[in-house]
């Protein structure tokens, strides 16, 4: 079946199938660049921008979005585990609940629980230093860090995908 004028959704037995492959849930999506296997997780209109700064600022956002609902759920999960509970400091519950783009966890992140962040809103790109420790991290800089950040983090399982940065 279809699910877009440039990439389909097939089996992986599927001759027509392109040489990308990534699982999201239930849904195996064969294409044939990386920016169709984005397009398959953010909507089709990844694919109708050519400009690369506007692709970025499409990644950024996509990332900002995935990385509050990881966290959201690191942090149900830490509450049901009783990892996290009314015994944890006001600093640790302000920066897993902030806003991703916001959050200021300080210099490390050592609590258990990972913080999930985006790389973009630190340095080099942006003033705030980076920090360190248990950290998750969403890179949005191109298709394939995006890609792979999603991966990293569970979100998608990459079957097979490119190694350029650009499509």
């Amino acid at each position: 079946m279809s699910t877009s004028s440039s990439h389909t959704v097939l089996s992986p037995t599927d001759p027509e199938a392109g040489p990308f492959t990534l699982r999201i849930g239930e849904r195996t999506v064969r294409a044939d660049r990386n920016d169709e296997l984005l397009a398959a997780v953010f909507g089709p209109e990844y694919l109708e921008e050519s400009d690369p700064e506007v692709l970025f600022l499409m990644r950024l956002e996509q990332a900002i979005v995935i990385a509050t609902a990881v966290q959201e759920s690191i942090v149900a999960n830490a509450v049901q585990r009783r990892d996290l509970d009314e015994t944890t400091d006001e600093d640790t519950w302000t920066a897993l609940l902030a806003e991703r783009e916001t959050v200021d966890p300080g210099v490390r992140w050592e609590h258990r629980v990972p913080l999930v962040l985006v790389s973009s809103l630190f340095a080099p790109y942006t003033e705030r230093d980076q920090p360190i420790g248990n950290i998750a991290w969403i890179d949005p800089t191109d298709d394939v860090t995006m890609l792979e950040s999603l991966q990293g983090l569970g979100v998608i399982e990459l079957l097979e995908h490119g190694d350029l940065a650009v499509a």
